[in-house]
């Protein structure tokens, strides 16, 4: 009998030989078999990959609830009290942070996320640091760190232009000193999620950085005059801070270490129109997931709330958000609750 697309001949020889079959292929057959299958590839790839895609945004997802979890947890054990962000390292005697502070860091050392050390034990002043692929601080979307090595949380080379620029998606590490001042085994992760935070000013009431001014983020970055940013009340956050749980921004897809600000008092200059767009006053938030946008700029982005929960958002109405009542206002600090998500002390207390 003849197949679809085989073909089966039988010969017979004499009466002592024994029956013998072969199969064989016309090359039109073969021809068309195989434009079957492309048109099969063709249909199914596509799927396939939106599918991988989308099981990427659950793991990711996933990922930042057991982050914020975390970092929940840690704020109950200390009394309500928000962790710095970053503190960074410096002189002995100096200051209290000799070797530094960073978040992720810390929730790794102190246990309350199982997470790679980037140094192993017993690791020597020469040792390299080791980064993780698995590790659940890494976005499965995100760069991945054999393409493009991870580095400080504040080089340049994490700052991206628009939501969807590679440079948002690069893993970084906050403090990881080898050996350390204080003699301890040195420790650091690599992170590719990054806190709501804002870098201290001029430490005043006025510099909009204290609770109830417009930039007053949930987390705090002590960079330069630590020692005395560290002394000031203002910058202290708690947890009783938040009055909206469900709509302040815990923890964000990011890789620069101030995403949300980057000055002491504005927002960074906002990032230029880009193939028709408008300005972008949060360009470096990450748009790792779901359908790119026409103009390549947006996607959408995973964001860990104060209550627990993880939402998948897309970016270009954050990243672009403009006061319609005054265009005067237009960034993260003027956000509304209206929108799903708001950034600032500030805007989640109205």
């Amino acid at each position: 009998m003849r197949q679809a697309v085989f073909k089966l001949r039988h010969w017979r020889g004499n009466a002592s030989s024994a029956r013998n079959s072969e199969i064989g292929f016309t090359l039109v057959e073969l021809l068309v078999v195989t434009g079957i299958i492309a048109v099969l590839i063709g249909i199914l790839l596509p799927a396939l990959n939106r599918a991988r895609r989308q099981a990427n945004a659950a793991k990711c997802s996933s990922n930042m609830r057991q982050i914020a979890l975390a970092m929940l947890n840690y704020i109950n054990d200390n009394r309500g009290v928000c962790p710095p962000a970053m503190i960074t390292t410096g002189a002995i005697g100096t200051q209290p942070y000799a070797d530094g502070w960073f978040w992720a860091a810390e929730l790794m050392h102190q246990k309350y996320l199982n997470v790679p050390n980037v140094f192993p034990k017993g690791a020597t002043a020469t040792t390299p640091m080791q980064f993780d692929q698995a590790s659940v601080l890494r976005c499965p979307e995100a760069v991945d760190p054999s393409d493009k090595a991870p580095t400080k949380g504040l080089a340049a080379s994490v700052f991206g232009l628009y939501p969807t620029d590679s440079n948002n998606s690069v893993g970084v590490w906050g403090v990881a000193e080898n050996p350390r001042a204080d003699g301890q085994e040195p420790y650091g992760v690599v992170t590719w999620y990054q806190l709501n935070c804002i870098k201290t000013g001029t430490a005043t009431s006025t510099d909009g950085l204290y609770p109830g001014g417009v930039n007053a983020c949930p987390f705090v970055f002590f960079d330069k005059n630590v020692t005395r940013d560290l002394g000031k009340a203002g910058y202290t956050r708690k947890q009783n801070f938040v009055k909206s749980s469900a709509n302040l921004c815990m923890v964000g897809e990011a890789s620069v270490l101030v995403w949300i600000m980057g000055g002491t008092n504005s927002m960074p200059a906002a990032a230029p129109a880009r193939n028709g767009d408008s300005n972008m006053y949060m360009p470096t938030i990450a748009a790792r997931h779901g359908q790119i946008s026409g103009n390549k700029n947006h996607a959408y982005t995973n964001i860990a709330f104060f209550d627990g929960h993880v939402a998948l958002m897309p970016t270009q109405p954050i990243c672009d958000y403009v006061d319609p009542t005054d265009s005067t206002h237009a960034g993260a600090p003027w956000i509304p609750q209206s929108t799903g998500v708001t950034f600032t002390l500030t805007q989640n207390a109205k």
